[in-house]
């Protein structure tokens, strides 16, 4: 996906929104609709991706949802790992749904700096980006599985106890939509209400964004 230039300019532009209105949105342009729907996911917006997409690990380090959220507050925000993805797609979903299941807890939004979705997310796209981990490639789950531990400050038996609850079980299972999304266009994807995704030659810049996702959650 097309990364925005100038990215740290983003509270400089926001005057622009005017020019990128409704009628700028059309269906197989600007965004698609979803042929398999996440479902009850009402005004949302969910950014599908993975720990070692480049891109991905730029819209971390700018933390794109959480100006999105400054600009669009009444939507609900969060991060769906692609299990297909990567050497441990498989742990990382289940490290992430933890996470995602501990700030729910907490009552911490996950575009949040001090939620657990954003600590794992930073250690591994760290790990993975800068110091240049593989961990086995794929031989060694219990060194990748240790990367997002440490972040929440939890034990491997924290871990597998929460992976027999419900709760697991729904938050892996809401996950795998991401499989299908991420074949689209690749990582990372941002989805409205679980039925829109945006394409990628649509995010021209910040505003362009965020006025797309205003639109299409209007819908």
């Amino acid at each position: 996906m097309k990364i925005f230039s100038k990215i740290v300019k983003f509270s400089t532009i926001t005057v622009f929104l005017v020019a990128f209105n409704a009628n700028a949105l059309t269906e197989g342009k600007e965004y698609i609709v979803l042929n398999s729907p996440i479902p009850n996911v009402p005004n949302s917006v969910i950014e599908v991706f993975s720990y070692r997409c480049t891109h991905c690990y730029d819209h971390h380090k700018f933390n794109t949802l959480e100006k999105i959220k400054e600009k669009l507050p009444n939507l609900n925000y969060s991060f769906y790992p692609v299990r297909s993805m990567g050497d441990y797609g498989k742990q990382a979903n289940e490290i992430f749904a933890f996470a995602s299941f501990k700030d729910k807890e907490k009552n911490i939004d996950q575009t949040d700096k001090n939620s657990f979705t954003y600590k794992v997310s930073d250690a591994y796209f760290n790990a993975y980006f800068k110091k240049k981990e593989r961990w086995g490639n794929g031989k060694n789950p219990e060194a990748f599985y240790e990367v997002g531990l440490k972040a929440m400050n939890v034990s491997k038996n924290d871990l597998e106890n929460f992976l027999k609850t419900d709760e697991a079980n729904q938050i892996l299972k809401s996950y795998e939509y991401a499989n299908d999304i991420s074949k689209n266009y690749g990582t990372p994807g941002f989805v409205v209400n679980g039925k829109y995704q945006i394409t990628p030659q649509a995010i021209t810049s910040p505003q362009a964004l965020i006025k797309a996702i205003e639109e299409l959650s209007k819908l």
